[in-house]
């Protein structure tokens, strides 16, 4: 930069020989001490009172240190030359300026302010006028030519310090993190090393990055769905351009050769740094945050374009090639798979990785869930064949599936694409033919949603989130099993088989994930459900009635997975006709939508396994080995599972503020004897009757538990009692001896007891019962 001429004597050289003597001097210091305490640690091992791995270990740590430290020291004394040589070019190519100034003064002429020659008008001759005019030239040439050395020494200067400055950052990053230079230096240098990396390189990564990781109170604001805003900008540099200078071959290389030599944490550090990289929750207080674009374009090249090629198959030694299936880069998403997946799970919540690999995981079982097709490439020993591609599928969906963010992304759509399609990745998941292995990782992509469901402490912040991530997640699980029942009922390719028969343990996951959100499929408030945010990211999203049966159908395929999840319903049948009798309700406000959700839940309960039946009957090649044979064997089952111990999840908000024990006998009793039973089908009348006795027999149960665990004395309610004015007995015992006498006169000694307690509206709480049982019973689907 050329100066205007009155600000060309304010330069002074000399201040930047002095920094940079100072800098000179402090260079020396610094290796002096380098060698200092290198040489205190190395006189340790003198001794024999320290010696062995210990003293080893802290001697080499010297030597790696006193590197390090010397690498400095040497980049701040080029630091120094820099400034000191470039002050004294500076110096000389400014006082050549000077002195071209002062000649030219000597022959009359002048220098402006913008470094034009002026010269005084003055008469004179043709000739001395030509003479003057070539004097005004020539000092025109000697100033321009001073100026373009002072120009030249200034630019040069900023560039050998700027140079400088930029090696002394990489040596000595700022005390709040590491720097980009040092990054993309680290990087290269792992590129450059291939499959054998130097150790130093090796070592110095592993210092670096681990310097580089998240704190465990950062890893919990990401848990609690908070951002991570803290990170140093030198330090987000330092990743970005690691990974990128090393590229997807060097990471790649680095993690197998770290693992291969047993340095386990140093190989979850790199992925833990990659991890931290691509999530948009990670960033810096300046707003740099991670995300897919900061990740190498060779690893993000792994999940884009085409996900199949063509290739040739070779079955045996003298047949000819055949037409084959090669999944693209699948070699490399296998070793890229292992290495990821030695992250910390809670680092990784948020990556945008983790849903790269879900969504490329559904892309490959859609292409290949398809048994006939040949898998692999005789010419090409890097193509998997179609075990390869089932491990590396089952490898995908388990890493990814840890990240319960990326999960509620793939089932929610948040943050996807305006094209993308749950159903895409979901659905080749659930109807592919797992093996054990692969089957227990997809079942694993959900068994967090039922944990999270319930915010332990609702003043809790991040429990709140968790139970929001976990609700939105269960709605759009909800919403694929609904919209997609005849898909799973009926998998294509598979004969006819049923979700529940091909995944059974998928299908059990999918029963235990939901269960907690049964009472929202029929309208139940989450104030009554304790639940959150099932209703759709927008609030506006719902779930229509009649599609609670069809997502029933679907666990139904699976006697386990049915017996627990229908258990689970017919349970919380019972609480809501409890609550009805101890929320306080009146004239006002009956709370008759008591009686409507708990008849609707009996409905759908029944309307659930007619749909999975008739799916098998409508269809002659449908087999399903692994669901009920028939309806009465259902109930039978369900009912075995709740005599055999299964643990209700409280649902209905004011039995839990009443104080009911559901895993009383009494209450599981009572929940039993709302299961149809064949042998009281037989008579109608009796039906009937037991069914009244049994929803009366519910809301005594409720009023018990609100007084304190025994009724009121009351004279028809005394030959059902477990002992003098006890409690009620268990509605099994009671009807077990004769029900064709006992059933009715309970339900007439329970009539005349709520009579008797001033309880209104029973009839017309009734009557919602039984309309809302009806109600999604008489629904017809299309078959």
């Amino acid at each position: 930069m050329i100066p205007r001429r009155s600000q060309l004597h304010v330069w002074n050289p000399r201040d930047l020989t002095l920094a940079g003597e100072e800098i000179g001097r402090t260079a020396e210091d610094t290796r002096t001490r380098a060698d200092d305490v290198q040489r205190a640690v190395a006189d340790l091992g003198r001794h024999d009172d320290w010696r062995g791995p210990a003293q080893a270990a802290a001697e080499q740590r010297a030597n790696n240190e006193r590197a390090e430290i010397r690498r400095l020291a040497d980049d701040l004394e080029d630091l120094s030359n820099a400034l000191v040589g470039g002050a004294d070019r500076l110096g000389h190519a400014r006082d050549y300026v000077a002195t071209v100034i002062d000649k030219a003064a000597t022959d009359g002429f002048t220098v402006s302010d913008d470094w034009q020659i002026v010269s005084p008008p003055t008469t004179m001759s043709e000739a001395e006028a030509a003479e003057h005019a070539e004097l005004m030239e020539y000092w025109r040439s000697q100033l321009g030519g001073a100026l373009t050395e002072l120009d030249n020494a200034d630019r040069d200067m900023a560039t050998t310090i700027r140079d400088a400055l930029g090696a002394v950052a990489a040596s000595a990053p700022a005390s709040a993190g590491l720097s980009g230079h040092e990054g993309t230096a680290l990087g290269e240098q792992v590129a450059r090393g291939g499959s054998d990396i130097p150790q130093d390189v090796r070592d110095r990564v592993a210092r670096e990055i681990a310097a580089a990781g998240l704190t465990p109170e950062q890893v919990k604001t990401l848990a609690d769905g908070g951002k991570v805003t803290d990170l140093p900008q030198g330090t987000i540099d330092f990743l970005q351009q690691f990974y990128t200078a090393a590229g997807k071959d060097g990471f790649l290389a680095l993690s197998e050769q770290y693992s291969e030599n047993g340095r386990t944490e140093a190989a979850s550090a790199l992925s833990n740094g990659l991890a931290a990289v691509s999530n948009y929750n990670v960033g810096s207080a300046s707003g740099d945050v991670g995300g897919q674009s900061h990740i190498p374009e060779s690893l993000r090249g792994l999940f884009e374009g085409p996900v199949t090629s063509t290739g040739n198959l070779t079955k045996g030694a003298h047949d000819a090639p055949q037409p084959s299936l090669v999944v693209n880069n699948g070699d490399d998403l296998a070793r890229f798979t292992k290495a990821f997946g030695l992250a910390d799970p809670g680092v990784q919540q948020g990556s945008e990785l983790s849903e790269s690999l879900l969504s490329r995981a559904g892309e490959i079982a859609s292409a290949t869930n398809d048994k006939s097709l040949l898998i692999g490439d005789s010419f090409d020993h890097n193509a998997l064949g179609r075990d390869g591609v089932d491990t590396l599928l089952q490898d995908m969906v388990g890493v990814g599936g840890r990240d319960h963010v990326a999960v509620h992304n793939i089932l929610s759509g948040d943050g996807m694409p305006a094209d993308y399609n749950r159903d895409d990745v979901i659905m080749p998941l659930l109807q592919r033919d797992w093996a054990d292995g692969g089957e227990r990782n997809v079942a694993g992509m959900f068994d967090w949603i039922a944990d999270d469901a319930r915010p332990s402490d609702p003043s809790d912040p991040g429990e709140v989130f968790r139970s929001t991530q976990a609700g939105e997640s269960a709605f759009g699980l909800a919403q694929i099993l609904a919209a997609k029942d005849a898909e799973l009922l009926d998998i294509p390719g598979m004969n006819g088989q049923a979700i529940g028969e091909v995944n059974p343990e998928i299908t059990q996951a999918l029963g235990t994930t939901l269960a907690p959100y049964i009472g929202n499929m029929v309208g139940v408030p989450g104030e009554f459900t304790g639940t959150n945010a099932f209703t759709g990211q927008t609030g506006h999203e719902y779930l229509r009635l009649e599609d609670a049966p069809r997502i029933f159908s679907v666990i139904d395929s699976n006697a386990e997975g049915a017996s627990y999840f229908n258990a689970q319903a017919l349970g919380l049948s019972a609480q809501l006709e409890q609550a009805w009798a101890v929320d306080g309700q009146t004239p006002q406000d009956p709370h008759y939508q008591y009686g409507t959700w708990a008849g609707n839940l009996q409905g759908v309960v029944d309307k659930g396994l007619d749909l999975e039946f008739a799916d098998r009957l409508g269809d002659e090649t449908s087999q399903n080995a692994a669901g009920f044979e028939s309806k009465g064997v259902a109930y039978d089952t369900i009912r075995t599972v709740i005599s055999k111990g299964v643990e209700f999840i409280p649902v209905a908000g004011p039995l839990i503020s009443s104080g009911i024990d559901l895993a009383d006998p009494s209450f599981k009793s009572a929940v039993m004897g709302s299961i149809p039973d064949s042998t009281l089908q037989a008579n109608a009348d009796l039906a009937d009757s037991a069914l009244l006795a049994n929803q009366y027999y519910q809301i005594g149960l409720g009023l018990q538990a609100a007084n304190g665990g025994a009724l009121d004395p009351y004279s028809g309610l005394d030959p059902f009692r477990d002992g003098t004015d006890g409690p009620l007995l268990p509605y099994d015992e009671i009807a077990e001896d004769n029900p064709y006498q006992r059933l009715p006169l309970l339900q007439s000694g329970l009539a005349g007891y709520l009579a008797d307690s001033g309880m209104t509206g029973l009839g017309n709480f009734i009557d919602a019962l039984n309309a809302g049982r009806d109600q999604v019973k008489d629904m017809r689907y299309a078959q």
